[in-house]
């Protein structure tokens, strides 16, 4: 509103002033709007940028844990006379809950286990964490991969209840010299066998439920011959159970065509093929799940009396 008045001049608002002051007013009018759209982009923009700013913050943080839990994975396979192995992992986001770990106890016995803490985001990581820490602390005192399930279960039950997630776990144990290999199985994807001498693939498991359902859990153990030659692969579901357009999953009849297909080849090739294969079945780049993968490969050594 522009007002304009005058006690002197008698005739003064003639038709010209008229549209002039109509006219003042209109450019004042916008002159008025856009310093106010001036004003809120500028507000828009400060605010964008605090956000960018922040989630730059927050993407370091993220990318800082990742490492750190990267670091916690095993840097190479362990060297021990009798058995190749190779491994991987990759997060679907910048944190995941997978994990994987070697555990040697002498010149002739090595442990293995991967597990799968339900989610692939910052509490997944940090269960994981807390289940390698147990773990790692228990593996002095517990020898049987049951023992040591039922013992994780039980001192990470009430965290796990707390944070409403639970863990997958396949654990086995290998003597290079007698070849026998045990293991127990909490939940987790049954691993795959490549009998050497049959040309095929034969799934592990036994009984026993995911970690974090309930304190007293009986985990069945088992053992199995190994012969020269034979493969073992552990993995986490986020290979079997990638996704393509149409709905169709990876599946484990893929996976073990694959093993057999690549038996003769360098374990980290098998690997890497694995991998490859998994992101070309999605059609896409990025993961949804994260992805771990464990291979053991028997090599012919001298039996012990």
């Amino acid at each position: 509103v522009l007002a304009v008045f005058s006690t002197e001049i008698v005739g003064l608002f003639t038709e010209e002033l008229l549209n002039l002051l109509s006219s003042l007013a209109g450019q004042l009018a916008l002159a008025v709007k856009l310093v106010e759209e001036r004003e809120a982009r500028e507000n828009e923009t400060r605010k964008k940028e605090a956000a960018l700013l922040k989630n730059a913050a927050v993407t370091h943080e993220m990318e800082i844990a990742k490492q750190i839990q990267l670091s916690l994975l095993p840097e190479n396979p362990p060297n021990i006379q009798g058995v190749q192995i190779a491994s991987m992992s990759v997060s679907a986001d910048h944190v995941g809950g997978d994990y994987y770990d070697f555990f040697v106890r002498d010149e002739r016995i090595i442990d293995s286990v991967i597990g799968d803490v339900s989610g692939h985001n910052v509490g997944a990581a940090l269960i994981m964490v807390e289940a390698r820490s147990v773990l790692r602390a228990q593996i002095n005192t517990k020898t049987s991969p049951a023992a040591l399930l039922t013992t994780l279960n039980s001192l990470l039950i009430e965290d796990l209840s707390r944070a409403e997630l639970f863990i997958s776990m396949f654990y086995v144990k290998y003597d290079t010299v007698t070849q026998w290999l045990t293991f127990a199985n909490a939940g987790h994807n049954h691993p795959l066998l490549f009998r050497n001498s049959e040309q095929s693939c034969q799934q592990l498991d036994t009984e026993g439920i995911i970690l974090g359902i309930t304190e007293t859990v009986a985990f069945e153990e088992k053992s199995i011959l190994l012969d020269p030659g034979d493969i073992l692969l552990l993995y986490t579901d986020g290979v079997t159970e990638t996704m393509r357009a149409d709905g169709e999953m990876f599946g484990t009849d893929r996976l073990e065509a694959l093993l057999i297909d690549l038996h003769e080849e360098p374990l980290q090739i098998i690997i890497d093929t694995i991998y490859r294969e998994v992101i070309n079945f999605s059609a896409t780049t990025e993961i949804t799940d994260d992805i771990s993968i464990v291979l053991m490969r028997v090599e012919q050594t001298e039996q012990e009396d």
